[in-house]
């Protein structure tokens, strides 16, 4: 049989390779896209003449494109060529991510991203659902490694955004750059065969009988993934701010390697979380997540004015939060049935945590002479908190007798 006629989920693998290494680089643009308002948010401000707290509302649209995107995106994957519905994704953001060094209106840039958020949100669908078509059972080390390939990209677009800077005078220039890679990687996905949808089977258990069984459950893990992904993206998104703000005046450059830092430690924490999740079960992956969670923001909050802090803490938060989303779904599936829709509520949670807590800090920071920088801070370490508390009423309620589903792994 030839390989046109095979389906790409049957391909040796050398021919594997090459479809995913199309999603790899659609991945590493995600990462380039999803934290980029942060390293260049003062860059922003200058260009449409606004504030700290009026240029945050970009993160805020974003995220909810974002949200609408995914599911948009849910439909389109099951009806149309998946590669084609990634390609014209990326070119249509392509397309705006270009105009974004020109627009110097508020509003126009929030509109622009908000459209880029609804792209970001479709892609992600796409990458995880495409991944898993192609590979079945054999997917986890290539599922692993496409969000190795985003945080990478979060990890290098600020010491980019550095160099753009440093030649053009601004860092929103990187964005043309950024334009420029997605066209190549849109023809690269487009000339790929899709791989094919698997065939559909029936439930074993449907969303109304989980939610009767579990609703207080899946209430708190919701509710854990909105604190503890909206501490991500509050962190990830301000990081730079803060550090031009307290530590770095007029040397931004220090910031946003310290931006860079922060990826860099949600990276590290993947590879390092692989082999202990093996040995691990979820609840003790999470309680040494909250560990390091709590640890790295107290050495920030109550060590202001050093630097060694600032940083130690950064990073800390980064390897601590690297493994928080799947730890947060083992945990879920170690303890009821999970389904696709649960899945998706427990996204929904995430996502709206990523909508609102950069929303509240970006309010709480204040405009000059009034900065209140330490707002970050003190929002992420309350997010942790919350988190912690979740987490101890949800150890608490699945002890309890007949809690824990009798199920044979």
């Amino acid at each position: 049989m030839s390989a046109d006629s095979t389906p790409p989920s049957q391909w040796p693998k050398a021919g594997k390779l090459r479809i995913a290494a199309a999603y790899y680089g659609a991945y590493l643009l995600l990462g380039l896209m999803l934290t980029s308002i942060g390293p260049c948010m003062n860059d922003l401000e200058q260009q449409s003449g606004s504030s700290t707290a009026a240029v945050s509302f970009l993160i805020v649209v974003m995220s909810l494109g974002y949200i609408a995107g995914s599911i948009v995106g849910g439909r389109l994957y099951g009806r149309l060529s998946g590669n084609r519905v990634l390609s014209v994704s990326l070119l249509a953001m392509a397309l705006l991510t270009v105009t974004i060094p020109w627009l110097t209106g508020l509003w126009l840039l929030i509109v622009v991203f908000a459209f880029i958020g609804l792209a970001l949100g479709t892609m992600d669908v796409g990458g995880n659902t495409l991944m898993v078509w192609l590979y079945g059972r054999d997917v986890p080390p290539y599922m692993n490694a496409l969000h190795l390939s985003f945080g990478i990209g979060a990890l290098i677009g600020p010491l980019v955004m550095n160099g753009f800077d440093a030649s053009t005078g601004s860092a929103t220039t990187t964005y043309w750059l950024y334009a420029g890679l997605m066209l190549p990687v849109s023809v690269w996905l487009v000339r790929q065969p899709s791989p094919e949808s698997p065939p559909v089977e029936e439930p074993t258990t449907g969303l109304r009988s989980a939610l009767r069984r579990h609703a207080l459950l899946i209430a708190l893990i919701s509710a854990f993934f909105f604190m503890h992904m909206g501490a991500e993206l509050s962190f990830g998104a301000f990081i730079t701010t803060y550090g031009t703000d307290t530590f770095y005046q007029g040397a931004e450059s220090w910031a946003r390697v310290l931006n860079s830092m922060f990826w860099g430690g949600l990276v590290a924490g993947r590879l390092i979380a692989v082999p202990l999740a093996t040995r691990l079960s979820a609840s003790a992956m999470l309680q040494i997540d909250l560990a390091g969670l709590t640890a790295s923001i107290a050495l920030i909050a109550l060590l202001p004015d050093s630097t060694v802090a600032l940083w130690i803490g950064t990073v800390g938060l980064g390897v601590s939060i690297a493994s928080m989303i799947p730890s947060s779904i083992n945990y879920a599936g170690e303890r009821m049935p999970i389904t696709g829709q649960i899945t998706s509520l427990f996204l929904v949670g995430a996502s709206l945590g990523s909508t609102v807590l950069p929303l509240i800090v970006g309010q709480l920071y204040g405009e000059e002479p009034n900065l209140r920088p330490e707002m970050m801070v003190y929002v992420t370490a309350a997010a942790v908190a919350a988190a912690i508390v979740l987490f101890g009423v949800m150890t608490a309620y699945t002890r309890r007798p007949g809690r824990l589903p009798n199920t044979t792994r």
